[in-house]
């Protein structure tokens, strides 16, 4: 009999009522917990299946003798030891891009969010009522406000997200410029993109928003040094992962009214009540859009990725390569 260990929340996999390889053990286990407690409760998996943010280190890898394959549940990988699982002949897959549409609709919902001012407007008329409600529409006259449509939008990273954002802006009539490190000049030419190095999105971009993983690249790309060539009242929009933020330096741009910003990621995760993000100013405040990591996890990409799973878990068990191998075997 096939063993499978889930770290997975239970209620996410159970309740769409996906179909399971039959005749297979899935055995749902205590987590989080230690390393120590990890490797006994999956030291006889076949396979391993696992949140995008659930640890696997190498001192656990290195014990799973019957290990044939370590599975994240979605896209995330960046806290499993892939040199490790190489090492051990255990392939590590994610579903990429199962949820790189309801994350690009996200990511424009939060750009729409910023740049009217919403989050602003609805917490003064919650909190005032009419009174609120007037004071707010009369900033509106005063301040005034922009379209989608007018605004040139950065993408950083052209992924499958990235690209899926690139549809849905098109459609608002955005001018798009984009930087990745790896350029994609067929999609750019189809798309009438423009491909910029990152310093240039930073200085001529309305709204910037980030795709791209956790890379020592990557980490901290929104801060000081960075956020101080953006426009002012720049939009920075992050549905990626929190690492790519400074949580003080962004929390400081806002305080300050430099910036806006759309948020669905912080770091770390879980946060704690100290977080710079959950302590800013009332200017802060009005210039934050949030929401609590959220962007791929609708019911629609779920049942994908118990799908594309399974096929996966499958395949190994028949020998065969399985798809989005993101470890090198």
């Amino acid at each position: 009999m096939v063993k499978v260990r889930v770290t997975c929340n239970k209620n996410i996999i159970e309740r769409f009522g996906v179909k399971k390889p039959e005749g297979w053990d899935f055995k749902y286990i205590n987590y989080p917990c230690s390393d120590e407690e990890l490797v006994e409760q999956c030291k006889d998996a076949d396979i391993v299946f696992c949140g995008p943010v659930d640890y696997f280190r190498r001192e656990v890898i290195e014990q799973l003798d019957n290990c044939k394959l370590i599975h994240s549940l979605g896209v995330g990988f960046d806290k499993i030891d892939l040199q490790a699982a190489k090492e051990k002949g255990i392939y590590v897959c994610n579903n990429r891009a199962v949820n790189a549409a309801p994350v690009a609709e996200l990511a424009v919902g939060h750009m729409i969010n910023c740049l009217r001012r919403m989050p602003e407007a609805d917490a003064k008329i919650k909190a005032r009522g009419v009174d609120g409600f007037n004071e707010s529409f009369k900033e509106y006259q005063v301040k005034g406000q922009n379209e989608l449509g007018s605004r040139v939008i950065g993408l950083v990273g052209l992924g499958a997200i990235g690209k899926a954002a690139v549809g849905m802006l098109q459609a608002f009539g955005c001018k798009i410029k984009y930087y990745d490190v790896f350029r994609d000049e067929k999609f750019e030419q189809e798309k009438g993109l423009e491909y910029c190095e990152y310093n240039e999105i930073l200085k001529t971009c309305d709204i910037i928003s980030y795709h791209v993983p956790v890379l020592e690249t990557t980490r901290d790309m929104v801060r000081k040094e960075t956020i101080d060539l953006m426009k002012q009242d720049a939009i920075i929009i992050n549905v990626a992962r929190g690492e790519i933020v400074n949580n003080e330096d962004l929390a400081e741009a806002l305080n300050n009214g430099r910036v806006f910003a759309g948020l669905d990621v912080i770091a770390p995760e879980p946060p704690t009540a100290d977080h710079p993000i959950f302590n800013l100013n009332e200017v802060g405040k009005a210039r934050l859009s949030i929401t609590p990591h959220i962007a791929g996890t609708t019911d629609d990409a779920f049942i994908r990725m118990s799908k594309w799973s399974y096929e996966d878990m499958e395949k190994v068990m028949r020998g065969e390569r399985p798809n989005n191998v993101v470890n090198g075997l």
